[in-house]
């Protein structure tokens, strides 16, 4: 056989394994769904937009229904409002009920993004989304998705006037079904629609009102080089302070307070410390510094430990004051504010320890040296 007999061979043997191809494509084409098509529920939403969060778990137990049936069902939550100041997320005060305890506390960034915004600007609303029209009450109940106890998350404008986004959540899909049944997904709906969707998640939705769950315990990250002075005060200093400066460009830390019959500044022992300051985080959130009572029952009214840093943010220069007192009875951490969060809070041993050391002796070589 000659190449040209060969070519077309092959070609006919090529042209008769396509026509099933084909045929079973075209059979497949209603349907195959291309999610890029169907329109998102909260179409145009940006988180950029955002100023308040409000995220509402229903309470086990309800009020006794209206005696009047036109009046509307009313539902008690468990509420969690986030508000965003400066850019930055932090737990807020939910209207008409009394102060947070935790008010002001940061919030964990990625959390808001991840369990609240990602979500929302991921959520599509078609009739081949839908799982449900017009959903009787029991049918939606059937979904956890009855105002009883649909989670409810609401999205309000830097304004506070602009409702952005407003979701009711139900039961994630696989509840009740077998794994081979199972899809990954949850039921949702828009307040005043009975129309059930069934949002298919790239990754799990985390839901909850548990304020503590959303704490952003990192108070500080900051690189080494960017800490311009180190001033310290501790119970070997005798009420001495230390204050350890360089200047802006250079590597070389002197002692501009408090070292004057002392050797050299020991750089390394410098250096180690300014490195704690990577990541400064907090063991809890423990009381509102105007609610935290008497400091001298904590220790901070004298601290132990008084640090002061100060730091280079894009030129400019940012001083941090932290006070550690007394260790809480029967735990291995130590009452500490700072001044980047109104509370009294707590900082783990590990940490305490590396300036608890003797200022003198540690940080500077013998005189003559």
């Amino acid at each position: 056989m000659n190449m040209t007999t060969r070519n077309a061979v092959l070609g006919v043997v090529c042209l008769v394994l396509a026509v099933p191809t084909f045929l079973q494509l075209n059979s497949e084409a209603d349907t195959f769904v291309d999610l890029e098509r169907i329109p998102l529920m909260f179409r145009g939403f940006t988180s950029e937009n955002a100023g308040k969060i409000l995220l509402a778990m229903p309470k086990a137990e309800q009020p006794a229904a209206a005696p009047n049936a036109n009046e509307p069902k009313q539902i008690a939550y468990d509420q969690l409002l986030l508000q965003s100041i400066d850019g930055k997320w932090q737990v807020g005060v939910v209207p008409k009920q009394e102060s947070s305890e935790f008010a002001e506390a940061p919030v964990l960034q990625q959390r808001v993004e991840n369990d609240v915004f990602h979500h929302l600007r991921m959520i599509r609303n078609d009739p081949t989304t839908f799982v449900q029209s017009n959903a009787t009450d029991e049918q939606l109940a059937k979904y956890g998705l009855d105002d009883e106890h649909a989670y409810l998350v609401r999205v309000i404008d830097k304004t506070g006037q602009i409702v952005l986004a407003e979701l009711l959540v139900g039961d994630d899909s696989s509840v009740g079904r077998s794994s081979e049944e199972a899809v990954r997904g949850t039921f949702v709906r828009k307040p005043g629609s009975n129309d059930v969707v069934l949002y298919e998640w790239q990754k799990p939705w985390r839901r909850d009102v548990m304020t503590d769950q959303w704490l952003d315990r990192a108070l500080l990250r900051i690189e080494p080089d960017k800490v311009r002075k180190l001033t310290i005060k501790n119970s070997s200093t005798g009420g001495r302070t230390f204050v350890f400066a360089r200047a802006p460009g250079k590597s070389k830390w002197e002692c501009t307070q408090g070292g004057e019959e002392l050797g050299a500044v020991r750089q390394a022992e410098i250096e180690g410390l300014t490195q704690r300051f990577r990541y400064l985080g907090v063991n809890s959130f423990e009381k509102r510094l105007s609610n935290a009572g008497d400091f001298q029952t904590l220790g901070l009214a004298r601290p132990a430990i008084d640090l002061t840093l100060v730091v280079d943010e894009d030129g400019t220069e940012k001083e941090i004051r932290i006070a550690v007192g007394k260790q809480m009875e029967g735990r291995n951490i130590y009452y500490m504010t700072c001044s980047l969060a109104p509370f009294v809070m707590t900082w783990p041993s590990s940490n305490v320890t590396q300036f608890e050391l003797d200022v003198a002796r540690r940080l500077f070589d013998p005189k003559g040296n």
